[in-house]
């Protein structure tokens, strides 16, 4: 590329904290260093981007989404694109073990947090959504959430590590894919700090999944999701929210070292609600045990 694509991205902030609209950008043709600069700074600085009017199908967006990082495969495996299995669909078309349509993931969470090494980006691509309205996605600004709290709610919360499970244990918030069959999922604790920190700007977050987080160290569960419910009602204010109305042709992603995300009850069941997913970027996040011995190494 002779550096002309730059020329033609516009990239307008929504709100002071959260969310910035893409313009100008057209992924079927071949992006240079600088042009993938100017992306995922853009993200990392707003958390959240819309990048408007795009056309894809499964192998577009994973080369769109390549922008920001190497995909990787999904928990759900059985939700995959049979053409292309970095993909995976989001829609209540899946029923639960009752057989119903239901909401999906309609609380806080950061993705794959039961992982080792969890995804960097979460990016969306509207298929279908409700012809009545509704089917909107939020993202929350969890690193502006932190630093609105006091210096002992920042330093309580900095003392914890959760420990997160696919099956998790929270009874506020239950994923109702839990009643999909698969084998392939192993339910292996793993453990993260409750506010960790983004490797590019130094800054503190929240970082949890309310439907996989089973306890804190040294907490029952139950005594965990309590906090949880009184650290949302401390930091959950309309100004760290994005929440995205969705129009065909829209590609969201968001930064998940800084932020968490829901979809909204507020559409009819009976309409169909159904997006491509991928999540990539794989990195292990930096314990603050490990970066005090880097410190004193320095």
């Amino acid at each position: 590329m002779k550096g002309d694509l730059k020329l033609d991205i516009t990239i307008r902030k929504l709100s002071k904290y959260i969310g910035a609209e893409v313009r100008g950008v057209d992924f079927s043709k071949p992006f240079d260093g600088e042009v993938k600069n100017i992306l995922n700074n853009a993200l990392t600085e707003n958390v959240a981007l819309v990048i408007k009017d795009q056309n894809f199908d499964a192998d577009m967006f994973v080369n769109a989404a390549c922008v920001f990082g190497k995909p990787t495969r999904q928990n759900f495996t059985k939700f995959a694109c049979k053409e292309q299995p970095m993909v995976s669909y989001v829609s209540n078309t899946f029923k639960s073990a009752e057989g119903k349509r239901v909401y999906h993931s309609t609380y806080w969470h950061s993705d794959h947090v039961n992982r080792q090494e969890p995804p960097k980006y979460t990016a969306l691509y509207a298929l279908e959504m409700p012809a009545s309205g509704g089917g909107d996605t939020g993202v929350f600004n969890t690193s502006a959430a932190f630093e609105s709290l006091s210096a002992g709610w920042q330093k309580k919360l900095k003392s914890l590590r959760g420990i997160h499970g696919f099956k998790g244990s929270s009874k506020t918030a239950v994923s109702h894919k839990l009643g999909v069959s698969q084998k392939l999922i192993e339910d292996i604790p793993v453990t993260h700090d409750l506010v960790r920190q983004h490797p590019d700007t130094g800054k503190l977050a929240i970082y949890l999944h309310q439907g996989k987080l089973k306890n804190f160290l040294g907490m029952q569960g139950k005594e965990s999701q309590e906090l949880i419910s009184k650290v949302f009602e401390l930091t959950l204010k309309p100004e760290f929210i994005y929440r995205h109305q969705w129009q065909l042709g829209d590609m969201l992603i968001w930064d998940n070292r800084q932020s968490m995300h829901q979809s909204y009850r507020d559409y009819k069941l009976s309409e169909t609600r159904t997006l491509f997913r991928i999540i990539g970027g794989s990195e292990k996040p930096l314990s603050r045990l490990e970066e005090a011995k880097n410190a004193m190494r320095t």
